[in-house]
């Protein structure tokens, strides 16, 4: 839960600085045009994160950022900055790897593995 824990953290820090106009990005985010919507990127920043957070919850979570951050990945290509919304989603797969391995591997190889 340790990785897990860590995402959710950094994740609602950065919906936070979103909500409140403080993140650092935010003169970024005005030349991509999405100025308007800064607020609601953030909100759904970090109700993704605690659908990510809550057990029951966890696989639409990851399913939810995984789009949030491919299309954020989508939105960067002209800009050549990739690396600014792929590290949150490594980090979130590695998290959701950690937590619950079956979800990227079947049970049975996980057995074996053991």
């Amino acid at each position: 839960m340790i990785p897990t824990f860590f995402v959710i953290v950094i994740l609602m820090i950065s919906g936070l600085l979103k909500i409140t106009g403080y993140h650092p990005m935010l003169p970024h985010f005005t030349e991509m045009g999405l100025h308007p919507y800064v607020k609601l990127l953030g909100t759904l920043e970090i109700a993704f994160a605690l659908l990510f957070g809550l057990s029951k919850t966890s696989k639409l979570g990851l399913l939810l950022l995984t789009a949030y951050f491919g299309g954020a990945m989508a939105a960067e290509i002209p800009y050549h900055m990739l690396a600014a919304p792929f590290m949150p989603l490594a980090l979130t797969w590695i998290a959701a790897f950690v937590r619950q391995p079956s979800l990227f591997i079947e049970r049975k190889k996980i057995a074996q593995l053991s």
